[in-house]
């Protein structure tokens, strides 16, 4: 046999011996089921200040985190006082509006992610649930503005003895808050009630004009409001829990 007939055979043989040495053949893995898991979009969001009177928001809006805070409800009327308190507040020419809701914020506004809600929510059941509940006042208007200085607030401070209440809660949340590494409420917080609000940075204006504002209040002469409930508001999401 020529050596070109060896080589041609060696050459079909290595073929036939790669052919019967086949890769084993592994199972295809099934796809994972994605359609409980929440796909969130890439879009940028843009906040439009014209769509709510100017207002600014105190920090950017980003998916997955939920802005949250926890406060007090007050549902008592108090349009008369407002209407009283905007004719005095004309003399400044400066647009006022009415505040959306009445509330005593009892911790400042925190970002939550999705996965501490639930958690976050039962600790706040739990420390409230031996709370007593307890009877408020509002005893002077004041001015205040907020840290970004674009909004300024006509707002009812309580009395000292409903100081004291509050603050019992708010001791009582900030040890919350410590756990799950969030901002406590203010050192020396001041508890009261916004019910005006203009744009901008508007203090000194409105203080030349406080006596004024303090002398309707006295003649109101507003009673007392029973509180029962402390409200957790989470992003869209709304909760309530009874005091004793």
């Amino acid at each position: 046999m020529s050596a070109l007939s060896s080589l041609c055979e060696y050459e079909s043989n290595s073929e036939e011996s790669d052919c019967d040495t086949k890769p084993p053949k592994y199972k295809k893995l099934r796809l994972p089921d994605l359609s409980a898991i929440p796909v969130f979009s890439t879009e940028k969001y843009v906040d439009n200040c014209e769509l709510h009177s100017g207002r600014i928001r105190s920090f950017p809006h980003v998916r997955g985190n939920w802005a949250s805070f926890v406060y007090i409800q007050c549902e008592e009327n108090f349009l008369n006082l407002i209407n009283k308190l905007q004719t005095q507040l004309s003399d400044i020419d400066e647009p006022c509006f009415k505040c959306d809701d009445f509330h005593i914020s009892l911790s400042k506004t925190i970002v939550l992610q999705y996965h501490l809600i639930t958690s976050f929510t039962s600790s706040l059941q739990t420390i409230l649930s031996n709370t007593g509940s307890f009877k408020l006042l509002f005893d002077t208007v004041k001015i205040y503005c907020n840290e970004e200085n674009t909004r300024t607030f006509i707002a009812l401070e309580v009395d000292h003895s409903s100081n004291k209440y509050l603050l019992n809660i708010t001791d009582k949340i900030d040890n919350i808050l410590k756990e799950y590494k969030l901002p406590t409420f203010y050192e020396n917080p001041s508890f009261h009630m916004s019910i005006l609000w203009i744009n901008g940075n508007k203090k000194t204006k409105l203080t030349n004009i406080l006596d004024k504002l303090n002398n309707i209040l006295l003649h109101k002469n507003l009673g007392p409001i029973c509180i029962s409930k402390v409200n957790c508001k989470i992003g869209n999401k709304y909760f309530q829990y009874s005091l004793i």
